[in-house]
């Protein structure tokens, strides 16, 4: 038998024999080889999922057969027609499969499912609005990716996404709770989407199923509901009781396409008109499209045609001055945008990214220099807000103004003292560094304590180090700290210094460390 005796011996009488008669028609076909085995063994099943809700056992069974009889590499198209048509008889039961899942990158069919995101190959907003434990990984490439600063509102929800998932997998034994998780999401599709996986993967979920038709219910979801109905009473073949209240709610609010063979009489008086749902549509590739403009460097030029050196303002000159040389990028970005005399008395030109390529380009709040790029060749005061990526980026510290970046990875061997680096770090706000083909030493030309740098990482995620120094107050010192989020990765190069308890160090990693 295809299907597993646990699952069986819970089905009810008619659905099981329901089930003998498929196994019996499969064995049939089995005793015999042939060039039609398999597409008989498909059809067989095929038909049964018409009359039928058909577990997931039948479906990879007959994955299984067109892989056997219908070679991937054939000349026709006749093994990825069979297997989509397949996998769309599958979801349609609610059935899903982690190898299915190049079906469901894009579109209306783009599932929001834990398992199923990492095949997502793109970095964009849409990963990063519901939970899943890929969340993070995304949302911190996505911050990384970005040519400017990305929208509040995007990374405010993934990180409430971020808070959310772990309680929603902590509640994956409480039903009721876990479903009450779900709907703090606010996110519709990402509700029926994990309740119907949930679903295929237990047909027996006899209170799952309840849960979610009332849900649907007071969502006000009617024709969505009466497909769920519709599949429900093709299981639980016995159940009078949802019956009738399937029948009640066809008459009220029917009627809905069903692709069944076998429908009821009060299915078939409905009408069954074909209710088509409009595809949500999707344009993943557009914003990496578009071509990049070469800059312009007139620009300039003709920014101080029009602007005005005198201006009157609601506060005060020292007021308004005080604030524009004390603001933060996100300030002055208002301020720029809102006239051209801040700029001029702030010359400050916000980078949200800064990294080196094989070519300089300009993008947005994006600024790729070659390696041998010359200082001369940029604007002073460079405010880095995000990201600082790639070479010989230190050569044009003397060109910045002020750093806040919170991803920095510094490539090639690279002598830091400390107060280039405090120069770097010394915001707070960074989540990742990588600086560990570097080399760091104090005004004495030694190393740096460890406990000396982490006092400004509070908020790193991502540590890469080189040559540190050890001290006796280093575990202690460690311990004592506050940071805001565990590390997913901490990797030093090499050590020195003195002796240092090395359990109280443990005990700092067991405590900061994700698991």
């Amino acid at each position: 038998m295809i299907l597993s005796k646990l699952f069986y011996d819970k089905c009810g009488p008619s659905y099981q024999k329901a089930i003998d008669e498929l196994e019996k028609n499969i064995a049939e076909i089995e005793k015999f080889d042939g060039a039609t085995k398999g597409e008989k063994i498909v059809l067989t099943i095929y038909q049964f999922s018409k009359r039928y809700l058909t577990p997931g056992e039948y479906w990879g069974y007959c994955i299984r057969y067109v892989k056997l009889y219908f070679p991937m590499y054939s000349v026709n198209d006749t093994y990825d027609k069979l297997r989509r048509d397949i996998i769309k008889h599958a979801y349609y039961h609610m059935y899903l499969n982690m190898n299915w899942m190049e079906k469901f990158h894009w579109g209306s069919n783009y599932l929001k499912l834990d398992d199923f995101i990492h095949y997502q190959r793109s970095f964009c907003e849409r990963v990063l609005c519901f939970p899943h434990k890929y969340l993070k990984f995304y949302l911190r490439k996505f911050q990384q990716h970005a040519t400017k600063e990305p929208s509040k509102k995007v990374v405010k929800r993934g990180e409430e996404m971020l808070s959310l998932y772990p309680k929603i997998e902590a509640a994956i034994g409480d039903i009721h709770e876990w479903f009450q998780l779900l709907l703090k999401v606010d996110d519709d599709k990402y509700v029926k989407d994990n309740v119907e996986y949930r679903i295929g993967q237990d047909l027996h979920d006899i209170k799952l199923w309840k849960i979610y038709m009332n849900y649907l219910k007071q969502s006000g979801q009617f024709k969505y509901l009466l497909g769920i109905y519709s599949k429900y009473c093709r299981f639980f073949l016995e159940d009078d009781e949802i019956k009738k209240e399937y029948q009640k709610a066809m008459f009220e609010h029917g009627p809905v396409n069903l692709p069944w063979k076998n429908l009821f009489e009060f299915e078939k008086g409905c009408g069954m008109e074909e209710i088509v749902a409009e595809e949500e549509k999707y344009d993943i590739q557009s914003s990496f499209e578009e071509d990049l403009s070469p800059f312009d460097k007139s620009i300039c030029r003709r920014f101080y045609d029009t602007y005005k050196a005198y201006q009157e303002f609601s506060l005060p000159g020292p007021l308004v001055l005080y604030v524009l040389n004390n603001a933060g990028h996100h300030v002055l970005r208002k301020l720029f945008a809102s006239c051209k005399y801040f700029f001029a008395k702030q010359s400050t030109p916000i980078c949200y990214r800064l990294r080196t390529g094989s070519r300089e380009i300009y993008e947005d709040e994006s600024l790729t220099l070659k390696e041998h790029s010359t200082k001369e060749s940029f604007a002073k005061n460079f405010y880095i807000t995000g990201i600082m990526y790639g070479g010989p980026l230190l050569d044009f510290l003397p060109k910045f103004y002020r750093c806040e970046a919170k991803f920095i990875r510094l490539l090639g061997k690279v002598r830091l003292t400390f107060n280039e680096l405090l120069f770097l770090i010394g915001h707070g706000g960074v989540i990742q560094l990588n600086i560990q083909s570097s080399t760091i030493k104090d005004e004495k030309n030694e190393s740096v304590a460890l406990e000396d740098i982490m006092t400004y990482l509070r908020n790193v995620e991502e540590l890469c180090l080189p040559n540190v120094k050890i001290t006796e107050k280093t575990s202690h010192a460690l311990i004592s700290m506050k940071f805001n989020s565990k590390f997913d990765n901490i990797d030093i190069k090499s050590i020195s210094g003195a002796p240092f308890d090395a359990e109280e160090f443990l005990e700092f990693l067991s405590v900061s460390c994700s698991s």
